[in-house]
């Protein structure tokens, strides 16, 4: 038999259209499209800071230790608005470096290597505890705190008013850039990436449930800035080379690398996490970080010492126990069973240690459970 050939073209069928559906980050891109535009647009002029934001010129900006690429990306962001000095507070890990070479920053230097550091004037971010302060810090000489954690026992206390913005979204580098919004300062180009790449570590890219609508609307404004159009491959390539940190490191550098101590009265809690896009592999070294937990909760007289695994691609975090009193502690936090065999609870979606590891862990502490 002979195919049919229709002489008129009109008479062919019409092909289905293909149509690639937009992932969750393109979403809420597009949904910001409008405010994003404005602030974008409104970066072209250039207007000086308010005055009450200019008693922060002169400092000396600096995270907190085990830094991280939003204490980094705050403390250069913060020094050029408020025309300052941005230093760390120790090395960097693998995803702060590749950052700061995509965007052409050098890495800025260690607190004590300032050569008039006792003498400055210091701007804390990131940050608010004590027990994160990096050697050097005259707490006399703070004069500021740019943060996004809560304010609890331990935290940096003054003899006199400072100036303190503490706001409750998902990174320190979103509270930065609305505030060189709301100042009308312009922003290069270079510093719009830096701060668009921490908003994406810190709030895993906007998939944390730490994560805001403010933190979404600056990733769409920032991401017009810097000319990025790809915003979820920014975010993979980061995660990729964040988990390089984990190649590259020993047991105790991997426990300690993210590790945060938060004093409960008489109690010390010191929760570690590692965020990566290779579980099984970070959970292959398993027993022995177990033994490095158990190491440090001596060596550091910590009440409990607790581990957590984030996937970063998946969302899903596993934690890891070392002994009897962090068991029945997270048992009772989580309401999750430890696998003695293993001696790991799967936390599931709880993938933020502020929001969703610490805070329970917390409360029974408080409550005077233990």
């Amino acid at each position: 038999a002979t195919d049919f050939i229709p002489a008129d073209p009109a008479m062919l069928p019409n092909p289905p259209k293909l149509v690639r559906q937009a992932s969750a980050i393109e979403k809420e891109l597009l949904k910001n499209e409008s405010g994003a535009l404005a602030l974008a647009t409104d970066n072209k002029t250039s207007h000086s800071v308010f005055q009450y934001d200019m008693q922060l010129k002169d400092c000396v900006f600096v995270g907190h230790t085990n830094t991280d690429l939003d204490s980094v990306a705050a403390a250069i962001g913060a020094a050029y608005l408020f025309k300052g000095t941005a230093a760390r507070a120790s090395e960097i890990n693998t995803e702060t470096e590749w950052v700061l070479k995509r965007w052409r920053f050098d890495v800025p230097p260690m607190f004590k290597d300032i050569p008039d550091y006792k003498s400055r004037d210091v701007c804390l971010v990131d940050f608010n505890q004590r027990s994160q302060l990096t050697e050097g810090i005259d707490e006399k000489k703070i004069k500021g705190i740019i943060d996004h954690h809560a304010l609890r026992d331990g935290a940096v206390a003054t003899d006199y008013p400072i100036y303190i913005d503490v706001r409750p979204w998902g990174s320190v580098a979103t509270i930065l850039s609305h505030t060189y919004f709301r100042n009308r300062v312009h922003m290069p180009r270079n510093y719009a990436g830096l701060l668009l790449s921490a908003i994406l570590s810190d709030t895993l890219n906007l998939n944390s449930p730490t994560c805001t609508e403010t933190d979404k609307l600056m990733v769409a404004a920032l991401s017009k800035i810097a000319e990025v159009k790809d915003v979820d491959g920014l975010a993979q390539q980061q995660f990729r080379a964040k988990s390089k940190e984990f190649f590259r490191s020993t047991i105790p550098e991997i426990l300690r690398g993210d590790l945060k101590r938060f004093k409960i009265r008489d109690i010390m809690l010191a929760f570690g996490v590692c965020e990566t896009s290779d579980t099984p592999t970070v959970l292959l070294k398993q027993q022995e970080i177990l033994d490095e937990m158990l190491a440090m909760k001596a060596e550091e007289k910590d009440s409990y010492v607790f581990f957590a695994v984030i996937d970063v691609v998946n969302l899903k975090s596993t934690l890891l126990v070392c002994g009897l009193p962090e068991q029945e502690l997270a048992e009772k936090a989580f309401g999750v069973k430890m696998d003695s065999k293993t001696s790991t609870m799967d936390l599931g979606k709880r993938v933020s240690r502020k929001k969703n590891h610490g805070t329970p862990s917390r409360r029974p502490s408080q409550s005077r459970w233990v």
